[in-house]
């Protein structure tokens, strides 16, 4: 299991302060304060409510974003021939959750995999330049982080790379046909980085996609070569007694996935209409924040939260957040030193945490971790070595676990009160 400079109690610690801000974690929040619902039965409305919120067209979820990706495999045409496509840049339960089970490593190996199937399934392809570069990695980290799942034999679909074939599934179809073949995943899974809850997520669609061949694109979102794979795979399953049982229990599990929310047994019918009401209002409101290319929301806690505030009942705002700009582009992959990240790392940590403060939030050093997806050391060590920059952090600009810096001081200057004064 690769851990890369990880003390585990400090990743935990970290993360611990970020995924109470997912969208999950803050739709539990209202749940249990505005709908009285016990904590389980909050956790699994709210995940059936991103489930819904999911299949609604117009609205971009917290953490994904929209890239101009190639739109073709070949290497000569793939800086000319683009498409737009969205990724979930971030997301922040399933990526805290793999980050501190598994490490960075094994976190980045997962949401790059997460990015070229999103790609992919969209029509375009990954320009794995283009993916380093998202990713705040060189390129030759990334061949790093991937090799394991090239070594594995799943298929990755990028600029350049191999066409399927049926030695080479993708990701997906090659876990269940393992899971079929010796019962468990578990250590691909800590190796590919697939959490709990993403590895039921998996044999849920595989049996979605099993019961209803023809929906597996459109409504689940697969790409031609996944469905075709995941059906033949259903029928390998199918034939034997022995996967009967299995077969019955997902399909049972398939058929409430995409439920609506309100119907939940945990509500009153009145309950239920006052929910939906509720969350249709919080989806409007989304579908009313236009997002430019490359731009995501992302939820930060409140600028006037102070020192001693506790998340469970500090303010949590959405930030819009700049993921991926021509500058960065300019100080990574096109620019002179291809091969060095260090300007484009800094350079985003300063312009997430400004914009954040643009709009009356503070970014903490494990959002910025998530977002960038590298240990606060690291993050800390770049700001130091960037004293003179204005890097309005939380726990800069509210002087939390540090000495005074000049980020306060120049709060002062901006005639912002900060802890204290």
């Amino acid at each position: 299991m690769e851990n890369i400079g990880g003390d585990r109690n400090k990743v935990q610690h970290a993360t611990q302060w970020v995924r109470p801000k997912s969208a999950r974690a803050l739709l539990v929040r209202e749940l249990r304060k505005q709908f009285g619902q016990a904590a389980r039965a909050a956790e699994e409305i709210a995940e059936e409510s991103l489930a819904w919120m999911g299949l609604v067209q117009g609205i971009t979820l917290p953490g994904c974003v929209r890239m101009s990706v190639p739109a073709t495999s070949s290497r000569r045409y793939a800086p000319l021939r683009r498409r737009i496509c969205q990724i979930t840049a971030v997301d922040v339960d399933e990526d805290a959750e793999v980050w501190q089970e598994y490490g960075l490593a094994v976190m980045q190996r997962r949401r790059l995999t997460r990015w070229i199937y999103e790609i992919y399934r969209q029509g375009g392809y990954a320009s794995l330049t283009e993916l380093a570069a998202w990713a705040n990695l060189t390129p030759t980290a990334l061949e790093h982080r991937l090799k394991p799942v090239r070594e594995m034999g799943i298929w990755l679909p990028h600029v350049g790379g191999p066409q399927p074939n049926a030695q080479h599934l993708a990701l997906e179809p090659w876990l269940v046909r393992r899971y079929l073949e010796q019962g468990s995943v578990d250590s691909e899974r800590a190796l590919l980085g697939i959490s709990e809850g993403a590895w039921r997520r998996i044999l849920r669609r595989f049996a979605q996609a099993a019961i209803h061949p023809l929906a597996a694109g459109p409504v689940m979102g697969f790409s031609l070569v996944e469905t075709e794979q995941l059906q033949a795979l259903a029928r390998y399953a199918q034939q034997g007694d022995h996967m009967a049982g299995l077969m019955q229990e997902l399909m049972r599990d398939a058929f409430g996935a995409h439920r609506d929310p309100a119907d939940n047994r945990a509500f009153s019918p009145a309950q239920g209409q006052r929910y939906l009401e509720w969350l249709g209002a919080t989806v409007e409101e989304l579908g009313l924040r236009s997002l430019g290319e490359g731009e995501l929301l992302f939820y930060a806690m409140a600028a006037e939260e102070g020192a001693g505030a506790r998340m469970r009942s500090a303010r949590i705002v959405p930030v819009r957040l700049q993921f991926f700009t021509q500058e960065d582009a300019l100080a990574g992959y096109r620019g002179a030193s291809r091969r060095r990240v260090f300007e484009l790392k800094f350079g985003r940590i300063r312009r997430f945490t400004n914009e954040a403060w643009n709009q009356s939030a503070l970014l903490s050093l494990p959002d910025l971790g998530l977002l960038m997806g590298m240990h606060t050391a690291a993050i800390r060590r770049k700001i130091a070595a960037h004293e003179g920059s204005f890097v309005p952090t939380r726990g800069r600009v509210w002087n939390i676990g540090a000495r005074p810096t000049a980020v306060r001081r120049m709060v002062r200057v901006q005639g912002v009160t900060a802890a204290g004064d």
